[in-house]
């Protein structure tokens, strides 16, 4: 009986390892990566490889027709594997190689189709490829014999330096966009030379530009492209996002960047040993780029929304609600959050309409913003907390924002969810519902407590007694008290009109509120230069000195810019100098906040006091 069991045991055990044997081969199938790289760019007569690798044993190679290359060799296989141990997980990998030395013979652009190979009876599909042919150099022979990837041709190492094969060039992805648009900037250098370092550089300020810093790998590393039909090694230097903060021609000024060139020493009867011993020196070179001139367009004004937000790119909206059902005096979250690709940082909460029994605070922001090659992506939201006052039935209106769509060159609408909320009787302290299901103020009997009830104080010295029979009725002292009360009722119902009426004159309002809002944010700016924030410091400062304006002035802050400003400040008879001083801080603010090394704490002081006295002089002239 014991045998038995034994025998259907080890049965049971092969079952299982031929069952894991499959789903393992089952998933190794499944994954199996066949991909082909070769050089995007080679000179005529240029030597180099062609490779499809895979991650797996295959069989039955088939490569397509290679027109425009020579095939000088292939193919040569390879195979290289690796063994982890991690965690108690081990991992196996193996990687089959297939080369093939090729030749460029003519210039143009060639494509390889797909290669495929079997792998288990099925067969796989590589990718496709887009080589560039050129015209053939004097290093071509140089670099015969590269890698299969875009490294770097084999530098001249014994040419002069001069223009033509070192320079450095700012590229901008678009010179003509619209305002609030974005674009990328990447400053390169381009060199045929053995460029070994960097000395010194200067770069632009990006004058009239919002700019957003781009990540970079710290270690430039040289790639090969093509300029005006030949090849470089190219090494990007910075790649800055850009938003035009005003419309017109706007120039980016010229990078300057010194560049250390290794370079062979001339003459003649050299040796193998030359070389060994360091036969070269180090020259320096600066270069300096051309400025780049970017064409900003306003936006169209045909189908401009009213309450246009200002915000430029391709964005969605989404609203939400804590709860429809709350007492009197709870608190509940309306959240609205926008997502997608723009200007971003520059998006500011939506106007809502809250019902008026509602207490309503500022928004809470929140930004998850990345900033990369194809703009400026991810979320920005708004909290509101809100408390309802009274009972009853109330509704949110459906918030509305637009922004204009890049893609369509039209201006799009967003509309969120309308809500229903119910608010019962609330319980709070000190708080009862009367029967309208309005919330009284009351007072509880331990409140108010009676001291001293029993013990009378005795009033001493000259007493102002009265004559029985003597009626107020009629007297000064009566017509007074009369009279009085009247006027002031008449007084006060004149001042509310004057105060309804002043309240409801918005630019009125907004004029005198500006000078407090301004004080409100650069508080927030000293807050952030007393904790070394210097980003959170500038950006504040901006939002004062912007705000501070778009409130005196009345005008939107969307549509407030540079050149406008300077327009309504001289219509308004404001000094050049004063004009001259604000237009200055806000420069300062914005280069500050991207260009490194400039954020000291005693930089921040005397921008927030340039701030204040700015603030200061033009409550006084506006």
């Amino acid at each position: 009986m014991q045998g038995a069991d034994r025998f259907k045991l080890g049965q049971m055990k092969r079952f299982l390892f031929v069952i894991l044997l499959f789903i393992v081969h089952f998933a190794y199938s499944q994954n199996v990566e066949f991909r082909a790289s070769a050089p995007s760019v080679v000179a005529t007569g240029e030597q180099f490889r062609l490779s499809y690798t895979l991650n797996c044993e295959g069989t039955n190679l088939k490569v397509p027709t290679l027109e425009g290359f020579d095939l000088l060799m292939g193919p040569s296989v390879s195979q290289s594997s690796s063994y982890s141990f991690v965690n108690g997980k081990s991992t196996q990998s193996v990687s089959f190689t297939y080369t093939y030395l090729l030749e460029g013979t003519k210039e143009g652009k060639f494509q390889i189709a797909p290669a495929t190979i079997t792998v288990d009876g099925k067969e796989y599909k590589s990718n496709a490829l887009t080589i560039e042919v050129v015209k053939g150099s004097s290093n071509a022979a140089a670099s015969s014999g590269q890698g299969s990837g875009n490294r770097a041709v084999q530098p001249d190492a014994s040419a002069a330096v001069n223009e033509d094969n070192l320079f450095v060039k700012v590229d901008v992805s678009k010179r003509n966009l619209y305002l609030g648009e974005s674009l990328v900037a990447t400053i390169k250098v381009y060199t045929k030379v053995d460029l070994t370092n960097f000395g010194r550089s200067k770069f632009p300020t990006f004058a009239g530009f919002l700019a957003e810093e781009i990540p970079t790998p710290q270690r430039i590393e040289l790639t090969r492209e093509t300029y005006n039909g030949e090849i470089y090694n190219v090494g990007v230097i910075r790649k800055v996002l850009l938003f035009p903060q005003q419309t017109g021609e706007i120039t980016i000024e010229p990078f300057e960047l010194e560049c250390i060139v290794r370079q062979r020493l001339a003459g003649g009867g050299r040796s193998f040993f030359d070389d060994f011993f360091g036969n070269y020196r180090d020259v320096r070179a600066m270069r300096r780029s051309k400025p780049v001139t970017v064409t900003v367009k306003e936006l169209p004004q045909s189908g401009k929304p009213v309450g246009y937000s200002g915000t430029v790119g391709n964005i969605t909206m989404s609203t939400s609600l804590s709860a429809d059902t709350v007492n009197a005096n709870d608190a509940i979250t309306y959240k609205v959050t926008f997502s997608g690709q723009g200007n971003l940082k520059l998006l500011q909460a939506p106007s809502i309409n809250f019902p008026l029994d509602f207490e309503a605070y500022d928004p809470k922001e929140s930004r998850n913003v990345n900033v990369s090659e194809n703009g400026m992506s991810g979320t920005v939201s708004f909290e509101y907390v809100l408390i309802p006052r009274y009972s009853g039935d109330y509704k949110i209106p459906a918030v509305r924002y637009s922004y204009f769509d890049t893609k369509t060159g039209t201006y799009k609408t967003l509309a969120g969810q309308e809500y229903a909320i119910h608010v019962r009787k609330g319980a709070e302290k000190g708080q009862e519902g009367n029967s309208s299901g309005n919330v009284v103020q009351s007072f509880k009997k331990e409140d108010i407590r009676q001291v001293g009830e029993d013990i009378r104080y005795l009033k001493t010295g000259d007493l102002d007694l009265k004559e029985a029979g003597v009626h107020f009725f009629g007297t000064l002292s009566y017509w007074l008290w009369m009279l009085i009360p009247l006027f002031l009722f008449i007084a006060g119902i004149v001042f509310n009109r004057q105060r309804i009426k002043a309240n409801a004159d918005i630019a009125r309002v907004k004029n005198r509120a500006a000078a407090k809002m301004a004080r409100k944010r650069l508080k927030l700016a000293a807050a952030a230069m007393r904790s070394h924030n210097a980003e959170q410091f500038y950006e504040e400062v901006l939002k004062a000195l912007w705000g501070y304006m778009s409130y005196k002035l009345n005008i939107d802050r969307a549509e407030l810019n540079r050149d406008n400003i300077s327009g309504i400040l001289q219509q308004k008879n404001v000094a050049d100098d004063l004009l001259k001083d604000f237009i200055g801080v806000l420069d300062t603010c914005e280069y500050a906040r991207y260009a490194p090394g400039s954020n000291s704490d005693a930089e921040m002081d005397k921008v927030y006091a340039q701030s204040m006295e700015v603030i200061m002089k033009l409550d006084k002239s506006i």
